[in-house]
């Protein structure tokens, strides 16, 4: 297809979209007024040809190029709130405080663009025409209807015989819904549903504990709740039965504040780590000593001009009474350095050896999905054995160790610096672009027990910001996307000893750690995923990976052998795929047997 066909297409598909807000937008001002939204029942109807009091899919713009097409548009989404593709006769009956939700800043009208935003510039330049971009959006917002690929469950005996804790969830925005919760069978039965609960939003994820509880993450409303935070904000973590009964509920979602987001990492005392976003104000960030950047620009709305940091939470569950008790945290506030300016706090030396987080260190600053972050930890991981905690940062491009085993007032001081860090010794001025290895990387964890490998860390890393012309810095940054970018799995042996004292070497890139296997490390193998996604280590050997943006799940041997590719099915996505093995404890429970 050439761009101008493309062009077409693309043209087509944005007036179809738009079909909602032209039947909304009475004097066709672009605005839709305070009358105009009051009266948004009556004109919705105008929509409705056949005279049954509902809009469906061929009334409203219909068929779309991509499924659910339709949610392109606010106001579509939130009308039709469960996504079945219907506005009822309720939902149309409710427009106008529907519409009032969209308008987040108190205006008293709305805007097209609130219905939809504008292109996100950063994907433009990660497009070199319509065309590419065409094909990127097919990749991006198509899906399955049913199981399907070309290795199923069952098909290849070399599949592990355990099973897998797939989460499907929304989107950001909400434009595809994801809600199903299920274990899957080796042969591809879905063996158990856990109710619908909440709202499962972006990079929510489920762990299976041996007495059968279930542990899950979700987030109090729709889409627009979390758009006052960074992408990847839930705020709620469950523990339920098998029926899906509560029988444990922490909250914390403070808008403009903080935020549970992201990972959770159960401990083996039964305490559960969580990521957190703590929010500052922009001219807080700079009595830090940041530099403001370009990111400041696309903080759009002002709710969203905050400067973000990461706090780490050790959550005490008490089962009998519903409580709980913060009983040790980590503020990554406090383990800040920049060296541009003497005179503002956290001055010091940046370099090999550094152990503490530039506070200036940004990639691409102007990649709106950042939204005033500075670091991105998207993962928790915990080793018992030495009382130490992993994270991973996705803006920086690394790992970090940090100590558990201190108090929480010692974590406040040099004693919660960095034990360790690998992955890009440039975000520390510890040497060059071109020594970098991870590239958005997620799921950083230590490989548990009981599976091969125990104690090595297996990484998926994403490869989205990987220069397509292999640049270390790129300007302006046209990065690699679908078509020319790829992900790996890297497995890697960190210098620590067994009393877990690491051994750094400044002069090595690597930090003194070895890549012991990898996947797709040369591109050739057809695995990408932009974002989230991850990796898990069978009993068997296997490693389990799957993609985040498509839900595509493949498992490959030792050797790089695929034996297991196959997509669920359905809209949505899901943060990463937990194997549970044949003889997990908790299965009993779960299964009733």
């Amino acid at each position: 297809m050439t761009d101008d066909e493309a062009k077409a297409v693309l043209a087509d598909e944005a007036r179809r979209v738009a079909t909602v807000w032209r039947a909304l937008d009475l004097d066709g001002d672009d605005m839709l007024s305070a009358a105009e939204i009051d009266g948004a029942a009556g004109a919705l109807l105008a929509l409705n040809t056949n005279g049954d009091g509902q809009l469906t899919i061929d009334e409203i713009g219909g068929p779309f190029r991509w499924p659910g097409g339709e949610r392109r548009s606010a106001i579509v989404r939130i009308l039709d709130l469960d996504a079945d593709g219907v506005i009822t006769a309720d939902d149309i009956a409710d427009a106008p405080n529907r519409l009032r939700r969209l308008d987040r800043l108190s205006r008293g009208h709305l805007l097209s663009t609130d219905d939809r935003p504008a292109w996100n510039p950063i994907l433009a330049q990660a497009h070199s025409g319509p065309a590419e971009t065409l094909v990127h959006f097919d990749i991006l917002r198509g899906y399955e209807d049913e199981p399907n690929g070309p290795v199923l469950p069952g098909a290849d005996l070399r599949q592990d015989d355990g099973y897998l804790l797939i989460y499907e969830h929304c989107n950001a925005g909400d434009v595809q819904v994801g809600k199903d919760l299920f274990l899957q069978a080796a042969d591809g039965e879905r063996v158990h549903h856990w109710p619908h609960l909440n709202h499962a939003s972006e990079t929510v994820s489920p762990h299976l504990r041996d007495d059968g509880l279930l542990v899950r993450t979700s987030c109090p409303d729709l889409w627009l709740e979390v758009l006052c935070f960074p992408v990847g904000a839930h705020g709620i973590i469950t523990m339920e039965e098998p029926d899906g009964t509560v029988v444990w509920e922490y909250r914390l979602f403070e808008p403009g504040q903080r935020v549970m987001h992201h990972d959770f990492e159960p401990m083996p005392n039964g305490n559960i780590l969580v990521t957190v976003y703590s929010g500052k104000t922009f001219d807080e960030a700079v009595e830090f000593g940041w530099q403001r950047q370009a990111q400041d620009v696309l903080m759009r709305p002002p709710d969203l001009q905050r400067w973000w940091t990461e706090t780490i939470l050790e959550l005490e569950p008490n089962l009998e009474t519903g409580e709980t008790r913060v009983v040790w945290e980590w503020h990554s506030a406090d383990h800040l350095v920049q060296d541009v300016d003497p005179e503002l706090p956290n001055f010091g030396e940046l370099g090999p050896g550094c152990r503490k987080i530039d506070i200036n260190y940004s990639q691409y600053p102007n990649y709106r999905f950042n939204m005033g972050q500075i670091m991105h930890v998207n993962t928790v991981s915990y080793d018992a054995a030495r009382d130490q905690i992993m994270l991973s940062s996705a803006m920086h491009g690394e790992l970090w160790v940090i100590d558990h085993s201190i108090s929480s007032e010692e974590a406040r001081g040099p004693k919660g610096d960095l034990l360790y860090r690998w992955g890009n010794t440039s975000s520390h001025k510890g040497g060059s672009d071109s020594d970098k290895i991870l590239d958005w990387q997620h799921d950083i964890h230590w490989i548990p027990d009981n599976v091969p490998h125990t104690g090595d860390v297996l990484i998926f890393n994403n490869g989205s910001r990987r220069p397509d012309d292999d640049s270390p810095n790129p300007s302006p940054p046209r990065l690699s996307f679908m078509n020319d970018a790829y992900s790996e799995i890297l497995e890697v042996k960190l210098p620590v000893d067994a009393d877990g004292n690491w051994e750094w070497d400044l002069d090595d890139p690597l930090n003194g750690a070895k890549i012991v296997w990898d996947y797709n490390a040369d591109g050739g193998k057809g695995w990408f995923s932009p974002f989230m996604s991850g990796a898990r280590r069978r009993p068997n050997g296997n490693t389990v990976t799957a993609l985040g943006y498509n839900k595509q799940i493949r498992e490959v041997t030792p050797e790089g052998e695929t034996v297991l590719d196959f997509k669920p099915g359905g809209p949505g996505r899901t943060f990463r795929v937990v194997p549970i093995a044949a003889d997990h404890p908790g299965l009993k429970r779960v299964l009733g047997s």
